[in-house]
């Protein structure tokens, strides 16, 4: 992995800044390049390392959303397949293709009609993508490429493609040198303990002994959204989620692609994915109000995603002895809401706070764009065009 930017307090070059950004997940440190290549004068603080929380514990995929078209999000499916298709072109080191097959069975809550339905609007809404088309598969076809698969009910699969990003956390350090050669500041290790409040707007932010004043002050705490406006007794903002997968070696039938299921117990949809020449499997999705700093993946989660997997996979028959890690972070879903979209919320007491509420991996780069766009709106500047769609990310490919 590459080295972690550590920044001294004492390292800090200016006491004023025009954004101060609270989070270094990949949505602070997209807008932290997104607003330093434009010319903003920018401090980005983190808690723990860079990307260190649910950017890390994701399921590590640049994707569509093939789910959200059964909710009618049309518009983010769209930005995420869009999204999708520039990050592999500004990030080709990190991000790349990945085959994905559904097997379909007569049990399934989505036949082979919605299936197929599905892809091709999936198709659609990616025209002019440099991915290939899905193709619809027969019960033949399907247990020729993937004979691991319990043939009991099976009609067919479909194949599509998605994307991988199998290292999040390299894409936010990316990100966050490119913000650094553009002229932002980084604070690791560095918790936000007050928001100082001056005339109806936040003035700034105290970490330890040390303040930082701002024009604008950008929330992207990811679950930790509401401990940061805890100062500002602002109304609750998320309603987490946890999701939990596993790790495991490859094991017998283990496909050579991506297989997204849909679990026998309860129809959630379930990936079983090759990762850095291991297996990563989940995820699941429960509710949790808990601290997200002391989430973790319990019993009945493991039970779960391993009986699912021996359920799909008939000769994969894994146990827990076989498990070489768990992992388990929390999705910042807007509370009372069932949308997978983010918003950027704005406090009508505090005119020149905003908290980042909600998001995907996926679409960070548009959200990050959004973002700035408003902070020169709050500035009262003329914002410069944004240039994060096509100019390349570095990456440093040391282990």
């Amino acid at each position: 992995m590459p080295e972690t930017v550590h920044a001294r307090h004492d390292m800090v070059r200016a006491s004023r800044y025009d954004v101060v950004i609270i989070g270094a997940g990949i949505n602070g440190a997209g807008i932290a390049r997104d607003a330093a290549m434009r010319g903003l004068k920018v401090l980005l603080i983190e808690k723990g390392e860079l990307g260190a929380g649910t950017t890390s514990a994701s399921t590590r995929l640049i994707h569509g959303g093939l789910r959200y078209l059964e909710h009618f999000e049309f518009g983010l499916v769209y930005e995420s397949l869009r999204e999708r298709e520039t990050l592999l072109r500004i990030a080709p080191d990190l991000v790349r293709p990945l085959a994905m097959a559904i097997p379909i069975y007569k049990r399934s809550r989505r036949g082979r009609l919605t299936i197929r339905a599905g892809m091709i609007l999936y198709d659609l809404l990616s025209w002019g993508k440099s991915l290939p088309r899905h193709r619809m598969l027969s019960r033949a076809e399907t247990l020729k490429r993937w004979p691991g698969l319990s043939p009991e009910g099976l009609v067919g699969s479909a194949l599509y493609y998605d994307a991988q990003v199998e290292f999040p956390e390299r894409l936010v350090f990316a990100n966050v040198q490119s913000a650094r050669e553009f002229g932002a500041e980084v604070l690791t290790h560095t918790r936000v303990t007050n928001l100082a409040v001056e005339d109806g707007k936040v003035s700034g932010v105290e970490f330890g002994e040390w303040f930082a004043e701002a024009d604008v002050v950008i929330n992207a705490a990811g679950p930790w959204i509401d401990h940061v406006l805890a100062p500002v007794k602002s109304p609750k903002l998320i309603s987490g989620t946890k999701g939990s997968h596993i790790i495991v070696p490859v094991f017998p039938s283990a496909p050579a692609n991506a297989i997204y299921l849909e679990a026998r117990s309860d129809g959630r949809p379930l990936f079983i994915i090759p990762w850095n020449k291991l297996y990563l499997i989940g995820t699941t999705d429960v509710p949790f109000e808990g601290d997200p700093d002391e989430v973790r993946c319990e019993d009945w989660e493991i039970d779960y995603l391993l009986s699912e997997t021996n359920l799909a996979l008939r000769r994969a028959k894994l146990t827990r002895d076989g498990i070489l890690q768990t992992y388990s972070g929390v999705r910042p879903l807007p509370y009372q809401s069932s949308t997978r979209r983010h918003f950027l919320r704005e406090h009508p007491r505090l005119p020149n706070l905003l908290s980042i509420v909600g998001g995907k991996l996926t679409t960070y780069r548009s959200l990050s764009e959004e973002c700035v766009d408003l902070i020169f709106r709050k500035l009262g500047r003329n914002s410069p065009p944004c240039r994060t769609a096509t100019e390349v990310l570095a990456t440093d490919n040391t282990d």
